[in-house]
């Protein structure tokens, strides 16, 4: 006794459609991001942020390590800075592709109280979306500053910048007095991502493949419906009134 061609149909639509979403699902998971945290804290990529020196320093730090063919889809910022006067401090990054984004710029300074943030020294997170802390421009502590800030501006700008190459960072103490700040560590937590344009066609082509199973489900569908049904035992090809 053979097998029942409907129960085949079903079984082979859904042989298709699990494999047209499987392949779906394989180009969106191409697209999810790494995270690498990259740590820059010796030879020239720290140091002395000259004292009252608006002219300031620039600090390089290489990335060698993501592949090429990935960009920053979310980028964070570490900072380890001791001593000084962080009221005192400007500060921005510069992606391997020359995009810049505003980091800090004389945090929590404003007409009522030029001194701004007066502690000496932090140990922060600059981040997008930060809500508990907000921005570092807002801070005007007398302590050490710890935590998350968002940045002055917004770190969402880097996305889509190149991610490996050299970044640069630079850093300024625009008023003197306060004494001389120093750059221990900085870090960048980068979740690389593939490039656009070959994930969209990924995905495109995911998409078209299950296109084309759903076609042939429907194709199989209808020659099936199509097909005359086995007469009964018995029973002839003709039928008499």
């Amino acid at each position: 006794m053979g097998d029942n061609p409907e129960t085949l149909s079903k079984t082979k639509m859904n042989k298709q459609l699990l494999l047209g979403t499987m392949t779906v699902l394989l180009a969106v998971a191409g697209a999810r991001g790494s995270l690498y945290t990259e740590t820059f804290d010796s030879g020239s990529s720290v140091g002395a942020i000259p004292n009252g020196n608006p002219v300031g320093v620039t600090f390089g730090g290489t990335v060698s390590d993501i592949p090429s063919e990935q960009t920053v889809g979310l980028l964070t910022v570490g900072l380890n800075i001791s001593g000084g006067h962080n009221g005192d401090l400007y500060a921005y990054l510069v992606a391997p592709n020359g995009t810049r984004v505003q980091l800090m710029n004389e945090p929590g300074v404003s007409s009522g109280n030029t001194l701004g943030a007066s502690g000496a020294g932090m140990n922060i997170t600059l981040q997008d979306g930060m809500a508990v802390n907000g921005s570092i421009q807002n801070e005007t502590s007398g302590s050490v500053l710890n935590g998350t800030y968002n940045a002055a501006g917004s770190l969402a700008n880097f996305n889509g910048s190149a991610a490996d190459g050299t970044w640069e960072l630079f850093f300024a103490d625009e008023v003197s007095g306060g004494g001389t700040s120093t750059l221990n560590s900085w870090s960048l937590g980068i979740t690389a991502v593939p490039e656009p344009v070959p994930t969209a066609l990924g995905i495109f082509a995911g998409l078209m493949g299950l296109w084309w199973c759903l076609g042939m489900c429907w194709q199989t569908t209808a020659a099936t419906n199509k097909a005359p049904s086995k007469l009964d035992p018995g029973q002839t090809g003709r039928q008499s009134f």
